[in-house]
Protein backbone atom coordinates (compact mmCIF):
# COMPACT_ATOMS: atom_id res chain seq x y z
CA UNK A 1 0.00 0.00 0.00
CA UNK A 2 1.19 3.45 -1.37
CA UNK A 3 2.66 5.60 2.00
CA UNK A 4 2.82 9.28 1.46
CA UNK A 5 4.97 10.04 4.54
CA UNK A 6 7.42 7.29 3.03
CA UNK A 7 7.21 9.07 -0.37
CA UNK A 8 7.72 11.98 0.92
CA UNK A 9 10.96 11.30 3.17
CA UNK A 10 12.54 9.55 0.44
CA UNK A 11 12.14 12.80 -1.71
CA UNK A 12 13.68 14.93 1.03
CA UNK A 13 16.75 11.74 1.12
CA UNK A 14 17.22 11.76 -2.83
CA UNK A 15 17.68 15.94 -2.74
CA UNK A 16 20.71 15.22 0.54
CA UNK A 17 22.03 13.03 -1.58
CA UNK A 18 22.13 14.66 -4.55
CA UNK A 19 23.15 17.71 -2.63
CA UNK A 20 26.07 15.60 -1.13
CA UNK A 21 27.34 14.73 -5.06
CA UNK A 22 27.47 18.11 -5.82
CA UNK A 23 29.23 19.41 -2.90
CA UNK A 24 31.78 16.02 -3.28
CA UNK A 25 32.05 15.84 -7.54
CA UNK A 26 32.40 19.59 -7.67
CA UNK A 27 29.99 19.30 -11.17
CA UNK A 28 26.78 19.68 -12.11
CA UNK A 29 24.67 16.86 -11.76
CA UNK A 30 21.59 15.16 -13.88
CA UNK A 31 19.16 13.20 -12.22
CA UNK A 32 16.52 10.91 -14.04
CA UNK A 33 13.05 9.80 -12.83
CA UNK A 34 10.36 8.32 -13.97
CA UNK A 35 6.99 10.47 -15.00
CA UNK A 36 4.77 7.96 -14.42
CA UNK A 37 1.21 8.39 -12.32
CA UNK A 38 -0.11 7.16 -9.29
CA UNK A 39 1.58 4.27 -6.87
CA UNK A 40 3.13 1.78 -9.24
CA UNK A 41 6.28 3.77 -9.98
CA UNK A 42 8.34 0.06 -9.89
CA UNK A 43 6.19 -1.21 -12.03
CA UNK A 44 7.25 -2.99 -15.25
CA UNK A 45 6.77 -0.19 -17.58
CA UNK A 46 8.07 3.30 -15.21
CA UNK A 47 11.21 0.99 -14.67
CA UNK A 48 11.92 -0.10 -18.43
CA UNK A 49 11.44 3.36 -19.59
CA UNK A 50 13.50 4.66 -17.32
CA UNK A 51 16.26 2.57 -18.00
CA UNK A 52 15.98 3.17 -21.84
CA UNK A 53 16.69 7.05 -21.24
CA UNK A 54 19.37 5.99 -18.98
CA UNK A 55 21.19 4.42 -21.86
CA UNK A 56 20.54 7.26 -24.19
CA UNK A 57 22.17 9.53 -21.54
CA UNK A 58 24.85 7.35 -21.31
CA UNK A 59 25.71 7.31 -24.62
CA UNK A 60 25.53 10.68 -25.02
CA UNK A 61 28.28 11.92 -22.14
CA UNK A 62 30.18 8.68 -21.92
CA UNK A 63 33.38 9.72 -20.91
CA UNK A 64 32.28 13.03 -19.36
CA UNK A 65 30.36 11.22 -16.70
CA UNK A 66 32.64 11.10 -13.44
CA UNK A 67 29.75 9.53 -11.13
CA UNK A 68 27.01 7.36 -11.40
CA UNK A 69 24.50 7.26 -8.11
CA UNK A 70 21.77 4.25 -8.37
CA UNK A 71 18.47 5.01 -5.83
CA UNK A 72 15.47 2.35 -5.97
CA UNK A 73 12.91 3.59 -3.60
CA UNK A 74 8.85 4.33 -3.61
CA UNK A 75 9.51 6.77 -5.84
CA UNK A 76 11.10 4.40 -8.65
CA UNK A 77 14.53 3.77 -9.70
CA UNK A 78 16.45 7.06 -9.99
CA UNK A 79 19.68 7.54 -11.71
CA UNK A 80 22.23 10.66 -10.70
CA UNK A 81 24.93 11.47 -13.02
CA UNK A 82 27.46 14.26 -11.78
CA UNK A 83 28.65 14.82 -15.51
CA UNK A 84 32.20 16.93 -16.00
CA UNK A 85 30.05 19.43 -18.72
CA UNK A 86 28.66 22.85 -18.92
CA UNK A 87 25.14 22.70 -16.66
CA UNK A 88 23.99 24.78 -20.06
CA UNK A 89 24.59 22.24 -22.63
CA UNK A 90 23.35 19.29 -20.37
CA UNK A 91 20.05 20.64 -19.64
CA UNK A 92 19.49 21.41 -23.42
CA UNK A 93 20.61 17.84 -24.22
CA UNK A 94 17.85 17.09 -21.34
CA UNK A 95 15.38 19.06 -22.77
CA UNK A 96 16.10 17.55 -26.15
CA UNK A 97 15.64 13.82 -25.02
CA UNK A 98 12.65 14.87 -22.72
CA UNK A 99 10.69 16.77 -26.17
CA UNK A 100 12.24 14.16 -28.83
CA UNK A 101 12.91 10.56 -27.68
CA UNK A 102 9.62 8.23 -27.99
CA UNK A 103 9.35 7.87 -24.47
CA UNK A 104 11.38 11.26 -23.21
CA UNK A 105 7.74 12.63 -22.15
CA UNK A 106 7.19 9.71 -19.67
CA UNK A 107 10.61 10.81 -17.89
CA UNK A 108 11.89 13.71 -15.47
CA UNK A 109 15.56 14.88 -16.40
CA UNK A 110 16.41 17.63 -14.05
CA UNK A 111 19.61 19.47 -13.59
CA UNK A 112 21.67 20.99 -11.12
CA UNK A 113 24.75 23.60 -11.56
CA UNK A 114 28.08 22.91 -9.59
CA UNK A 115 26.51 25.36 -7.01
CA UNK A 116 23.02 23.79 -6.66
CA UNK A 117 21.19 25.94 -9.18
CA UNK A 118 18.29 24.00 -10.16
CA UNK A 119 17.71 25.02 -14.21
CA UNK A 120 14.35 25.31 -15.31
CA UNK A 121 13.07 24.81 -18.74
CA UNK A 122 12.36 28.56 -19.05
CA UNK A 123 15.86 29.37 -18.32
CA UNK A 124 16.36 28.66 -22.12
CA UNK A 125 12.96 29.44 -23.67
CA UNK A 126 11.25 26.27 -22.98
CA UNK A 127 7.29 26.24 -22.40
CA UNK A 128 6.04 23.73 -18.85
CA UNK A 129 5.61 20.11 -20.05
CA UNK A 130 2.34 19.69 -21.90
CA UNK A 131 -0.49 17.03 -20.83
CA UNK A 132 0.15 13.15 -22.13
CA UNK A 133 -3.61 13.36 -23.86
CA UNK A 134 -4.12 17.22 -24.65
CA UNK A 135 -2.96 20.19 -25.60
CA UNK A 136 -3.59 20.97 -21.76
CA UNK A 137 0.04 22.34 -19.50
CA UNK A 138 0.50 19.19 -17.65
CA UNK A 139 -0.12 20.55 -13.42
CA UNK A 140 -3.45 22.39 -15.05
CA UNK A 141 -4.42 18.88 -15.72
CA UNK A 142 -3.44 17.03 -12.66
CA UNK A 143 -4.97 20.08 -10.73
CA UNK A 144 -8.25 19.27 -12.46
CA UNK A 145 -7.50 15.46 -12.44
CA UNK A 146 -9.17 15.73 -16.20
CA UNK A 147 -7.88 12.31 -17.22
CA UNK A 148 -8.14 8.69 -14.89
CA UNK A 149 -5.16 7.41 -13.60
CA UNK A 150 -6.20 4.55 -16.28
CA UNK A 151 -6.25 6.49 -18.78
CA UNK A 152 -2.84 8.00 -18.52
CA UNK A 153 -1.21 4.67 -17.98
CA UNK A 154 -2.59 2.76 -21.12
CA UNK A 155 -1.63 5.83 -22.91
CA UNK A 156 2.20 5.19 -21.63
CA UNK A 157 1.58 1.62 -22.01
CA UNK A 158 0.86 1.97 -25.53
CA UNK A 159 3.67 4.32 -26.05
CA UNK A 160 5.92 1.65 -24.70
CA UNK A 161 4.43 -0.77 -27.49
CA UNK A 162 5.41 1.54 -29.57
CA UNK A 163 8.88 1.96 -28.90
CA UNK A 164 9.30 -1.77 -28.48
CA UNK A 165 8.11 -1.93 -32.40
CA UNK A 166 10.46 1.01 -33.52
CA UNK A 167 13.26 -0.68 -31.58
CA UNK A 168 12.81 -3.95 -33.12
CA UNK A 169 12.91 -2.05 -36.69
CA UNK A 170 15.76 -0.54 -35.45
CA UNK A 171 17.59 -3.73 -34.99
CA UNK A 172 16.74 -4.70 -38.41
CA UNK A 173 18.49 -1.40 -39.91
CA UNK A 174 21.19 -1.89 -38.40
CA UNK A 175 22.02 -5.35 -39.25
CA UNK A 176 21.48 -4.53 -43.06
CA UNK A 177 23.49 -1.72 -42.44
CA UNK A 178 27.00 -2.83 -40.67
CA UNK A 179 26.70 -5.74 -43.39
CA UNK A 180 26.59 -3.64 -46.03
CA UNK A 181 29.40 -1.53 -44.70
CA UNK A 182 31.19 -4.82 -43.98
CA UNK A 183 30.75 -6.10 -47.41
CA UNK A 184 31.89 -2.72 -48.80
CA UNK A 185 35.67 -3.11 -46.79
CA UNK A 186 35.76 -6.36 -48.09
CA UNK A 187 35.26 -5.45 -51.54
CA UNK A 188 37.83 -2.79 -51.23
CA UNK A 189 40.30 -4.10 -50.44
CA UNK A 190 39.63 -7.25 -52.55
CA UNK A 191 40.25 -4.65 -56.05
CA UNK A 192 43.03 -5.37 -58.18
CA UNK A 193 45.09 -4.08 -59.40
CA UNK A 194 45.57 -1.61 -56.75
CA UNK A 195 47.96 1.39 -57.70
CA UNK A 196 50.45 0.62 -54.20
CA UNK A 197 47.47 -0.52 -52.08
CA UNK A 198 47.32 -3.66 -50.03
CA UNK A 199 45.11 -6.02 -52.33
CA UNK A 200 45.10 -10.12 -51.86
CA UNK A 201 47.71 -10.47 -54.47
CA UNK A 202 49.65 -7.56 -53.08
CA UNK A 203 50.95 -5.69 -50.09
CA UNK A 204 51.30 -2.37 -52.26
CA UNK A 205 53.38 0.42 -51.02
CA UNK A 206 53.16 -1.06 -47.39
CA UNK A 207 55.13 -3.15 -45.45
CA UNK A 208 53.25 -3.33 -41.89
CA UNK A 209 50.12 -4.79 -43.19
CA UNK A 210 48.19 -7.29 -46.01
CA UNK A 211 45.03 -8.56 -47.37
CA UNK A 212 44.51 -10.58 -43.99
CA UNK A 213 45.58 -7.63 -41.32
CA UNK A 214 42.62 -5.68 -43.83
CA UNK A 215 39.92 -8.62 -43.08
CA UNK A 216 40.58 -9.32 -39.00
CA UNK A 217 40.59 -5.17 -39.09
CA UNK A 218 37.02 -5.08 -40.68
CA UNK A 219 35.81 -8.14 -38.80
CA UNK A 220 36.80 -6.27 -35.53
CA UNK A 221 34.90 -3.14 -35.95
CA UNK A 222 31.66 -4.34 -37.54
CA UNK A 223 30.52 -4.40 -34.36
CA UNK A 224 30.87 -0.60 -33.97
CA UNK A 225 28.84 -0.29 -37.45
CA UNK A 226 26.14 -1.81 -36.03
CA UNK A 227 25.93 0.51 -33.00
CA UNK A 228 26.83 3.29 -34.75
CA UNK A 229 22.89 2.45 -36.96
CA UNK A 230 21.51 2.11 -33.93
CA UNK A 231 22.51 5.78 -32.53
CA UNK A 232 21.28 6.93 -36.11
CA UNK A 233 17.61 4.94 -36.14
CA UNK A 234 16.59 8.08 -33.92
CA UNK A 235 14.20 10.96 -33.21
CA UNK A 236 17.29 12.77 -31.81
CA UNK A 237 19.11 15.66 -33.42
CA UNK A 238 21.69 15.05 -35.93
CA UNK A 239 24.16 17.08 -33.57
CA UNK A 240 23.48 14.46 -30.27
CA UNK A 241 23.78 11.27 -33.05
CA UNK A 242 27.37 12.95 -33.94
CA UNK A 243 27.84 13.00 -30.41
CA UNK A 244 26.98 9.49 -30.06
CA UNK A 245 28.97 8.26 -32.82
CA UNK A 246 32.13 10.01 -32.53
CA UNK A 247 32.84 7.98 -28.69
CA UNK A 248 31.84 5.45 -30.53
CA UNK A 249 34.34 5.47 -32.65
CA UNK A 250 36.95 5.81 -30.68
CA UNK A 251 35.97 2.72 -29.02
CA UNK A 252 36.38 1.28 -32.11
CA UNK A 253 39.94 2.58 -33.10
CA UNK A 254 41.02 0.74 -29.99
CA UNK A 255 39.51 -2.41 -31.34
CA UNK A 256 41.06 -2.06 -34.41
CA UNK A 257 44.40 -1.88 -32.62
CA UNK A 258 43.94 -4.62 -31.14
CA UNK A 259 43.32 -6.42 -33.64
CA UNK A 260 45.92 -5.23 -36.09
CA UNK A 261 48.69 -5.29 -33.66
CA UNK A 262 48.80 -1.43 -33.77
CA UNK A 263 48.36 -1.34 -37.51
CA UNK A 264 46.27 1.70 -38.39
CA UNK A 265 44.30 0.31 -41.36
CA UNK A 266 40.94 1.89 -41.00
CA UNK A 267 41.32 5.38 -38.76
CA UNK A 268 39.79 7.08 -41.25
CA UNK A 269 37.56 4.68 -42.41
CA UNK A 270 35.56 4.60 -38.66
CA UNK A 271 35.11 8.45 -39.14
CA UNK A 272 33.97 8.18 -42.83
CA UNK A 273 31.77 4.71 -42.27
CA UNK A 274 30.61 5.99 -39.19
CA UNK A 275 29.12 9.21 -40.54
CA UNK A 276 27.65 7.37 -43.51
CA UNK A 277 25.73 4.45 -41.52
CA UNK A 278 24.82 7.47 -39.08
CA UNK A 279 23.18 9.47 -41.62
CA UNK A 280 21.45 6.89 -43.61
CA UNK A 281 20.09 5.51 -40.62
CA UNK A 282 18.49 8.66 -39.63
CA UNK A 283 17.01 9.38 -42.96
CA UNK A 284 15.56 5.52 -43.07
CA UNK A 285 13.80 6.29 -39.86
CA UNK A 286 12.26 9.81 -40.79
CA UNK A 287 10.93 7.90 -43.76
CA UNK A 288 12.65 10.54 -46.70
CA UNK A 289 14.56 9.77 -49.90
CA UNK A 290 18.11 8.33 -50.46
CA UNK A 291 19.05 11.95 -51.48
CA UNK A 292 18.44 13.56 -48.05
CA UNK A 293 21.73 11.70 -46.90
CA UNK A 294 23.76 14.33 -48.47
CA UNK A 295 21.97 17.33 -46.57
CA UNK A 296 22.20 15.40 -43.29
CA UNK A 297 25.62 14.69 -43.51
CA UNK A 298 26.58 18.47 -44.91
CA UNK A 299 24.26 19.57 -41.61
CA UNK A 300 26.05 16.92 -39.55
CA UNK A 301 29.63 18.33 -39.98
CA UNK A 302 28.90 22.08 -40.73
CA UNK A 303 31.34 23.09 -37.79
CA UNK A 304 33.72 20.00 -37.99
CA UNK A 305 36.70 22.61 -39.53
CA UNK A 306 36.72 24.27 -36.46
CA UNK A 307 39.11 21.79 -35.47
CA UNK A 308 41.30 23.72 -37.63
CA UNK A 309 41.18 27.13 -35.60
CA UNK A 310 43.93 28.76 -34.33
CA UNK A 311 46.51 26.57 -35.45
CA UNK A 312 49.31 28.88 -35.35
CA UNK A 313 49.22 29.06 -31.90
CA UNK A 314 49.88 25.09 -31.51
CA UNK A 315 53.00 24.17 -30.68
CA UNK A 316 52.70 20.01 -31.80
CA UNK A 317 50.46 19.92 -35.34
CA UNK A 318 49.02 16.45 -36.59
CA UNK A 319 49.55 15.82 -40.06
CA UNK A 320 46.15 16.42 -41.19
CA UNK A 321 46.35 19.90 -39.02
CA UNK A 322 49.97 20.72 -40.95
CA UNK A 323 48.54 20.32 -44.96
CA UNK A 324 45.74 22.93 -43.73
CA UNK A 325 47.94 25.16 -42.20
CA UNK A 326 50.52 24.89 -45.04
CA UNK A 327 48.39 24.28 -48.32
CA UNK A 328 44.73 24.91 -47.16
CA UNK A 329 43.83 20.90 -47.84
CA UNK A 330 41.41 20.37 -45.33
CA UNK A 331 41.03 16.12 -46.28
CA UNK A 332 38.22 13.96 -45.15
CA UNK A 333 36.79 16.97 -42.75
CA UNK A 334 36.32 18.89 -46.22
CA UNK A 335 34.91 16.14 -47.74
CA UNK A 336 32.23 15.75 -45.00
CA UNK A 337 31.49 18.89 -44.72
CA UNK A 338 30.98 19.10 -48.82
CA UNK A 339 28.30 16.31 -47.84
CA UNK A 340 30.53 13.25 -49.32
CA UNK A 341 29.41 15.65 -52.46
CA UNK A 342 32.71 13.46 -54.77
CA UNK A 343 30.29 10.70 -54.21
CA UNK A 344 27.09 11.47 -54.56
CA UNK A 345 27.43 13.81 -57.54
CA UNK A 346 30.40 11.80 -58.67
CA UNK A 347 31.86 8.20 -57.41
CA UNK A 348 28.25 6.69 -57.50
CA UNK A 349 27.60 7.35 -60.88
CA UNK A 350 30.70 6.03 -62.79
CA UNK A 351 30.89 2.69 -60.46
CA UNK A 352 26.75 2.48 -61.67
CA UNK A 353 27.86 2.87 -65.13
CA UNK A 354 31.16 1.16 -65.16
CA UNK A 355 29.24 -2.15 -63.99
CA UNK A 356 26.71 -1.54 -66.94
CA UNK A 357 29.90 -1.57 -69.46
CA UNK A 358 31.85 -3.58 -67.83
CA UNK A 359 29.53 -6.29 -66.30
CA UNK A 360 32.29 -7.14 -63.77
CA UNK A 361 32.32 -5.62 -60.41
CA UNK A 362 36.09 -5.61 -59.98
CA UNK A 363 36.38 -3.91 -62.93
CA UNK A 364 33.95 -1.10 -61.92
CA UNK A 365 35.65 -0.88 -59.08
CA UNK A 366 38.95 -0.27 -60.14
CA UNK A 367 37.05 2.08 -62.34
CA UNK A 368 35.98 4.21 -59.82
CA UNK A 369 39.07 4.23 -57.75
CA UNK A 370 40.47 5.77 -60.75
CA UNK A 371 37.90 8.28 -60.86
CA UNK A 372 38.79 9.17 -56.95
CA UNK A 373 42.33 9.24 -57.30
CA UNK A 374 41.84 11.73 -60.34
CA UNK A 375 39.65 13.92 -58.23
CA UNK A 376 40.44 13.59 -54.18
CA UNK A 377 43.46 15.90 -52.53
CA UNK A 378 44.44 12.30 -51.17
CA UNK A 379 46.15 13.11 -47.76
CA UNK A 380 47.63 9.65 -47.30
CA UNK A 381 49.42 10.18 -50.53
CA UNK A 382 50.80 13.80 -49.12
CA UNK A 383 51.62 11.93 -45.85
CA UNK A 384 54.54 10.11 -47.16
CA UNK A 385 55.18 12.25 -50.02
CA UNK A 386 54.84 15.96 -51.41
CA UNK A 387 52.02 18.47 -53.37
CA UNK A 388 53.87 17.39 -57.07
CA UNK A 389 53.82 13.53 -56.31
CA UNK A 390 49.63 13.93 -55.44
CA UNK A 391 49.35 16.47 -58.70
CA UNK A 392 51.12 13.68 -60.42
CA UNK A 393 49.11 10.72 -59.62
CA UNK A 394 46.08 12.79 -60.25
CA UNK A 395 47.10 13.53 -63.77
CA UNK A 396 47.99 10.31 -64.69
CA UNK A 397 44.24 9.17 -63.07
CA UNK A 398 42.58 11.65 -65.37
CA UNK A 399 44.10 10.24 -68.56
CA UNK A 400 42.63 6.87 -67.35
CA UNK A 401 39.91 7.97 -66.48
CA UNK A 402 39.25 10.12 -69.86
CA UNK A 403 40.38 6.79 -71.83
CA UNK A 404 38.52 4.39 -69.94
CA UNK A 405 35.12 6.00 -69.31
CA UNK A 406 33.28 4.51 -72.51
CA UNK A 407 35.49 0.94 -72.47
CA UNK A 408 36.51 -1.97 -70.94
CA UNK A 409 40.08 -0.97 -68.96
CA UNK A 410 43.14 -2.56 -70.02
CA UNK A 411 44.49 -4.15 -66.82
CA UNK A 412 48.00 -4.68 -68.56
CA UNK A 413 48.42 -0.52 -67.83
CA UNK A 414 47.35 -0.78 -65.38
CA UNK A 415 49.17 -3.33 -63.47
CA UNK A 416 52.69 -1.07 -65.18
CA UNK A 417 51.19 1.46 -62.97
CA UNK A 418 50.51 -0.45 -59.96
CA UNK A 419 54.18 -1.64 -60.59
CA UNK A 420 55.70 1.89 -60.18
CA UNK A 421 53.23 2.74 -57.18
CA UNK A 422 54.45 0.29 -55.48
CA UNK A 423 57.55 0.73 -55.84
CA UNK A 424 57.91 3.88 -55.45
CA UNK A 425 55.67 3.67 -52.14
CA UNK A 426 53.01 5.70 -53.07
CA UNK A 427 49.50 4.80 -51.59
CA UNK A 428 45.89 6.62 -52.24
CA UNK A 429 44.21 5.71 -48.93
CA UNK A 430 42.43 7.77 -48.85
CA UNK A 431 40.88 7.37 -52.59
CA UNK A 432 40.65 3.86 -50.95
CA UNK A 433 38.34 4.76 -48.23
CA UNK A 434 36.15 6.64 -50.45
CA UNK A 435 35.86 3.95 -53.02
CA UNK A 436 34.63 1.90 -49.65
CA UNK A 437 32.01 4.25 -48.93
CA UNK A 438 30.71 4.51 -52.56
CA UNK A 439 29.91 0.74 -52.39
CA UNK A 440 28.39 1.22 -48.94
CA UNK A 441 25.69 3.57 -50.37
CA UNK A 442 25.35 2.11 -53.88
CA UNK A 443 24.24 -1.33 -51.83
CA UNK A 444 22.11 0.34 -48.71
CA UNK A 445 20.27 2.01 -51.73
CA UNK A 446 17.91 -0.97 -52.00
CA UNK A 447 16.16 -0.02 -48.64
CA UNK A 448 14.82 3.16 -49.96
Amino acid sequence: MFNLEEFLLMREKRVEIQNSIIEKEKKPILVLRGNYPGENKNDFIPTNIVKVIYKEILDIFNDSIVHTKIINSIEGITYIFSINDNGTNIKKIAMEIEENHILGRYVDIDVFSETGYAFSRSDFGGNKRKCFLCDEMAFVCGRKQSHSILEITNHIQKKYENYLIENEERFKISDFLSDVALKSLILEVSASPSFGLVSPFTKGAHTDMDFFTFIDSSFSINHYFKEVAKAGFSSLSLDLIFKKIRFLGKLAEKEMFLATNNINTHKGMIFLMGISIATTAKVKFENKSFSEIKNNIKFMCRDILKDFVNLETKSNLTHGEKLFLNHGISGVRGIVKDGLDIIFNGSLDVFSNALIIEKDINCAMIKTLIFLMSSLEDTTILHRHNISILNEVKKKAQDLHCIFSNCCIDKNILKDLENEYTNNKISPGGSADLLAITLFFNYSKKIF
